[in-house]
């Protein structure tokens, strides 16, 4: 279960809920509850009543257990009335890791512009993210290569919001996936952005909110000379 929708979906099934019984739950329509589970709402505004009605955390729900691992016993209903939760979140620093399940990503100091661009200062570790060694390997990145970074900016909204953090894969700057994202340097600036190749070999910048920031046309020459690839982006995780 990599995404929010899924863990919801996942978790309200395991309860035996309606998505209807689930949006009574918590006060809202069942069209609100179609929509987080599809997809298309990532930051639920009913975060920590919708976690209370699945008997979750909010952490559990925004980030996995690539994050916080929650244990839970069974979910007793009496009256229609779920019981008090018996959830037991455990902090990743207090935990005893299992090194064979998990391995720590390094989270850079460097801010990635998702807007008019950031300057980036020597690049270092502030502290390390864990993630599943089989969440990687599905992804087809290897841990070694791999590197988390915050986004500044909404250039990218609403996929990535100001605040948000990407995973980067740094092995995977060769070959451009039409439409995915990238992690690039452009000059001195770090740019979080969609590339989109052309059939005359160069290539388009592009923002989701292109509205303010419109796409931007690069000749094969401007590009080759001005844009070094990073790596593609592989995850992401929003705070809000």
């Amino acid at each position: 279960m990599q995404t929010l929708a899924e863990r919801v979906a996942k978790r309200r099934e395991q309860l035996g809920l309606s998505q209807k019984t689930l949006a009574e739950k918590i006060k809202v329509s069942q069209q609100s509850i179609n929509k987080i589970e599809s997809g298309q709402t990532r930051s639920p505004r009913n975060l920590d009543k919708l976690a209370e009605a699945l008997n979750v955390s909010p952490q559990w729900l925004l980030f996995g257990e690539d994050v916080v691992i929650a244990k839970t016993k069974p979910v007793e209903e009496y009256d229609g009335e779920i019981k008090a939760s018996s959830l037991r979140v455990e902090e990743w620093e207090s935990m005893n890791h299992d090194k064979d399940e998990f391995i720590e990503v390094s989270v850079l100091n460097v801010e990635a512009a998702c807007g008019d661009g950031a300057m980036p200062d020597n690049e270092h570790e502030i502290y390390a993210l864990p993630f599943r060694r089989y969440t990687l390997r599905r992804m087809g990145v290897n841990a070694r290569n791999a590197r988390v970074v915050r986004v500044i900016g909404n250039s990218m909204a609403p996929m990535l919001r100001s605040g948000d953090v990407v995973g980067i894969d740094t092995a995977n700057n060769s070959t451009i996936i039409d439409g995915d994202l990238y992690a690039i340097r452009d000059g001195n600036l770090i740019r979080v952005k969609q590339l989109i190749p052309r059939p005359d070999g160069g290539m388009i910048i592009k923002s989701f909110n292109n509205t303010d920031y419109p796409d931007e046309q690069l000749s094969k020459d401007e590009f080759e000379q001005r844009i070094h690839i990073i790596g593609r982006v592989f995850w992401s995780s929003t705070l809000w």
